[in-house]
């Protein structure tokens, strides 16, 4: 399916060297859809295409009014946007507007001549093994101008791919050596070293990650696409907002390891309210992360966080309502039971539950997230519960 995915990349691509208008950069805040962003940007100045850009945390209908209601008639949507394919052709449809999708998440298919979706899930390609957000963005990018200038961003985007890099991941790798912005350092496992930094690539990503994260409703991200193209990091910063982090993770494993997770059925689920108030919604992802190894946590049991949603987006404005962010991890034993198809994906039972208390959620296998309506929280756990129950009833029989 390689053929069909490269005809559509070279089709995008010549309708982007040909737009006149303002195009709107959707990206999500993590080092890979940060790199995305980079990449992006890099190109449409080579090739004298207005942007905007546009930091979003989730693919939610009140966060995609917000993003439609500008002057773009083209968005491109970074490492986000696959899993609700079918909210960003709803409104193209509605405002006329046309959209790219260039995501490694688990995808939901559209029939719209308003979209493209340029996942390479769709045509055959893992999201989890060969191909990161910021991968899909170069594939594209590289065919509108000469940006081979720009591949070490997505090799530093791609490090949130456990392993050597693989897949579709070789092909910016192998552009970024052969410009000397990246070497491949070879050991026990292959490891990648960013000249320009003289860092690790997963490290590196890590940085990104923090800045773009933690300190996201502090303009974190538009930050960090500045430093990309500018090749300038301010790893001071970086460091600041990691202790930050840490001293707060801290207390709230200390928390947790008194009050203990509240269990039910298959799920293991606790509620921080307002306590990472601050900080973008993606650290309760990555403390969910950092969680599903300790002690406390059920090996064989869905692990779901809630964190209350700050309504006020940077750069974009308030969104409606009042909103919770939950975040999915699956732990080691389930993930196994994952893989087997004993246990559905975390994505697919996120995206239906979400659904149902009127919410929205996408991801992974193994780890997933979604917005939904503020006091909803125990009704999600209780639909998501059932959902996986009738799964494994279905196996019994």
């Amino acid at each position: 399916m390689m053929g069909e995915y490269s005809k559509l990349i070279r089709e995008a691509a010549e309708e982007l060297r040909g737009y006149s208008g303002r195009v709107g950069l959707v990206f999500h805040n993590d080092a890979d859809g940060l790199c995305a962003a980079g990449i992006s940007a890099h190109t449409l100045s080579k090739a004298n295409i207005d942007y905007k850009l546009m930091c979003i945390e989730k693919i939610h209908p009140a966060i995609l009014k917000l993003i439609y209601s500008t002057d773009c008639r083209l968005y491109i949507f970074l490492d986000i946007g696959s899993g609700r394919a079918d909210l960003i052709a709803r409104l193209c449809e509605e405002t006329r507007s046309r959209a790219f999708i260039l995501d490694h998440h688990d995808p939901m298919r559209v029939d719209s001549r308003n979209v493209v979706n340029l996942n390479p899930e769709l045509y055959g390609f893992s999201g989890e093994k060969d191909v990161s957000g910021s991968t899909a963005t170069y594939l594209l990018m590289r065919e509108v101008a000469d940006i081979k200038d720009s591949a070490w961003m997505a090799v530093v985007g791609s490090a949130e791919i456990p392993g050597p890099l693989t897949g579709l991941n070789r092909i910016p790798l192998e552009d970024s050596v052969s410009r000397g912005d990246v070497e491949i350092r070879k050991g026990r496992e292959e490891a990648y070293n960013i000249r320009i930094f003289n860092k690790p690539w997963n490290k590196l990503s890590s940085i990104l990650t923090a800045i773009g994260s933690i300190g996201y409703y502090r303009n974190g991200p538009y930050k960090v696409v500045e430093y990309l193209l500018s090749r300038n990091i301010d790893f001071e910063e970086a460091e600041k907002l990691e202790e930050e982090r840490k001293m707060k993770f801290n207390r709230l494993f200390s928390i947790l390891a008194k009050s203990k997770l509240k269990v039910e059925g298959v799920t293991q689920w606790f509620h921080i309210h307002d306590f990472l108030k601050g900080f973008g919604t993606k650290t309760i992802g990555t403390f969910c992360s950092m969680l599903s190894y300790r002690n406390i946590v059920a090996q064989d049991k869905y692990l779901v966080g809630f964190m209350n949603f700050e309504p006020t987006l940077p750069n974009l404005g308030r969104i409606e309502g009042d909103w919770v962010k939950v975040s999915i991890r699956t732990p080691k034993a389930l993930s196994e039971e994952i893989k087997s198809g004993k246990m559905l994906p975390a994505s697919e039972l996120t995206m239906k539950s979400a659904e149902a208390v009127g919410g929205s959620g996408d991801g992974h296998s193994f780890a997933a997230s979604a917005l939904i309506p503020f006091g909803k929280e125990k009704e999600f756990i209780k639909i998501f519960n059932n959902l996986a129950i009738m799964k494994q009833s279905s196996l019994t029989f």
